[in-house]
């Protein structure tokens, strides 16, 4: 990677210069600098040429508030030892000069106050649509809350906000609960100039109109045009392009979420693959669903972030269901609260990391209910992304698949993949033209294939669901492997290598196909975890004594450990020249 600018002396240390002839300039490197600098870690990678090949060389993360000189000097301090000798003690120097390509997570969420008739039907479908576009909802009132109109105004003006949503009403009919929550917003908003957004009735949107200045309001296509009917996308599109005018109005591509969408998009175009990919903050959590042609939906979830679990509902009761460890409520509890006021903090002792890991399970299960999709039902995707420093930063990557497979349920055969480096942000920065050329230059690079997992659902305890025969070529056979609902299995299929499975479902199982074939042929992808067998169901079924459950949750983390014993990361620094 690092070349030289001139013939080198006999000595190898410095270029030679003829007599009488202008000094060359001092040796240099092509390099590059991938900065993802986000709320609470920032992630650095370097790209340089190494044996005529543009490869990752060093990767590293450090808490944000340390600054980025002492993140130049931990990656400097990686590369050096295997550098070439003539640049070694330059190395720092050489990053710092080095072209740099940088996202960074959006220096605060929107703030938005939510107006709405009901809070079960209206008032929820937009709550959805808010959370999932970045926004945090600072205030809401709704028409059956069981306040009085003079508390919902106080309310309602006591609270700062970016913007203002009012919804309700249903299409085939007049709500005049709209129109007086509309008058509220109005009366609280004064002289703000707030913009205000309308996701209720169509019929209403005139009206609602005229209680504001002109051009104050934007009309979107009803959240909630019928009792059973939901629409929230033409909302949250509404939403995100409004967070993007109103937050940081200029290089939106450099905010994070964004950039992480544009870069799964392009993979999927670029491979032809359908891909979903998750990237677990401290305060954000991003959601990218992209189909063979990088058509790409993305959910951007303000408060999804790890800094935010103590807040999710069931509290620290449901994290304890999910750890393998008898770890008292209060201690998960305070766990939870410094991680919420030190979001930069490690894990320190085997309590708080199986605390961390259950709570990256469950943003993410709560993620995919916010988006309307109960456990299970991403199903059909080729490849499973996992970004963060969470899940990249896992001291193993068993325990990354793990996160994964437990917190998404991605029925099916699915390829599971980690951003180790925090490299898809930074290049989806990039130019429209430059993401799949960056793709294309770092292909080795760019992931770090975790294996395949095979998830089914149905059956009962004890009962035959799933029968697996694994075929290599210039392999032995391996199988038929049985599994029982409620199992676990991981084999050996290391990276590099592929397979072809024959897979047998009984009892009523299913891999979430269209149809339910008893008989289907996949092939399967190595990784450094291998082939993960999962016919634990979905949702997962957990024994309700807790020593029992304990004891199940022990043995699927044991089964997950065995994986084979393969670098997550193997840096191109041999050669270095």
């Amino acid at each position: 990677m690092i070349e030289e600018d001139g013939p080198v002396s006999e000595e190898g240390m410095q270029p030679e210069v003829a007599d009488g002839a202008p000094e060359r300039p001092p040796t240099s490197a092509e390099m590059t600098l991938l900065v993802d600098a986000g709320s609470a870690w920032t992630k650095a990678a370097v790209v340089a040429r190494t044996r005529g090949r543009w490869r990752l060389v060093a990767h590293g993360a450090q808490p944000t508030a340390w600054g980025e000189e002492m993140l130049r000097d931990t990656l400097a301090a990686r590369i050096a030892p295997s550098a070439d000798r003539r640049v070694a003690e330059r190395v720092r120097d050489l990053l710092a000069a080095a072209p740099r390509i940088s996202c960074h997570t959006p220096r605060r969420a929107g703030r938005l106050a939510l107006a709405a008739v009901s809070d079960e039907l209206s008032g929820a479908s937009a709550r959805r649509a808010v959370e999932s576009a970045g926004w945090t909802i600072e205030v809401m009132a709704t028409a059956d809350d069981g306040r009085s109109l003079t508390e919902r105004l106080a309310a309602l003006q006591e609270v700062d906000v970016d913007a203002w949503l009012l919804a309700g009403g249903f299409e085939t009919g007049r709500a005049d609960q709209a129109l007086e929550m509309a008058g509220l917003v109005a009366a609280a908003r004064g002289g703000s100039g707030a913009p205000v957004l309308w996701a209720g009735a169509s019929t209403l949107a005139d009206e609602v109109a005229l209680l504001f200045e002109p051009e104050a309001l934007t009309v979107v296509a009803n959240a909630r045009p019928g009792p059973s009917e939901e629409d929230p996308l033409p909302l949250r599109h509404a939403l995100e392009d409004l967070l993007q005018r109103a937050i940081e109005p200029a290089g939106t591509r450099q905010h994070t979420p964004v950039a992480f969408r544009r870069s799964v998009a392009q993979l999927a175009r670029a491979t032809g693959r359908r891909i979903v990919g998750v990237d677990v903050g401290s305060h954000y959590l991003t959601w990218v669903r992209s189909d063979e042609e990088g058509a790409a939906e993305s959910r951007v979830f303000a408060a999804g972030g790890l800094a935010s679990a103590r807040q999710a509902a069931g509290g620290p009761g449901r994290l304890t269901r999910w750890m393998p460890l008898a770890i008292d409520e209060l201690a998960v509890a305070d766990a939870l609260q410094n991680l919420n006021a030190r979001p930069a903090t490690l894990p320190q002792t085997e309590d708080e990391l199986a605390i961390v890991h259950a709570a990256v399970r469950q943003q993410l299960a709560l993620a995919l209910e916010a988006d309307g999709m109960a456990s299970g039902e991403l199903g059909g995707i080729d490849l499973l992304i996992g970004a963060g420093r969470s899940l990249a930063g896992a001291p193993r990557p068993a325990q990354a698949a793990q996160m994964l497979i437990d917190g998404v349920r991605p029925l099916g055969v699915t390829q599971l993949a980690l951003d180790a480096a925090g490299i898809l942000p930074p290049l989806g920065a990039l130019d429209d033209a430059e993401i799949g050329e960056g793709m294309a230059v770092l292909r080795d690079d760019l992931l770090v294939p975790l294996g395949t997992s095979v998830v089914c659902r149905g059956g009962r305890a004890g009962q035959l669901v799933m029968r697996v025969s694994i075929h290599r070529t210039g392999w032995p056979a391996i199988g038929p492997l049985d599994l029982r609902a409620g199992q676990l299995q991981v084999v050996p299929l290391a990276r590099g290598h592929d397979a072809e499975l024959e897979i047998e479902l009984h009892n009523g199982a299913s891999l979430g196909g269209p149809r339910r074939a008893r008989h289907v042929t996949a092939n399967a992808m190595g990784g450094v975890v291998g082939l993960v067998l999962d016919a634990r169901g979905v949702p997962v079924g957990l024994p309700r004594r807790s020593d029992d459950r304990r004891a199940v949750l022990a043995s699927w983390r044991d089964s997950f450990g065995r994986e084979a014993s393969l670098p997550a990361f193997e840096p191109a620094l041999a050669g270095v020249s």
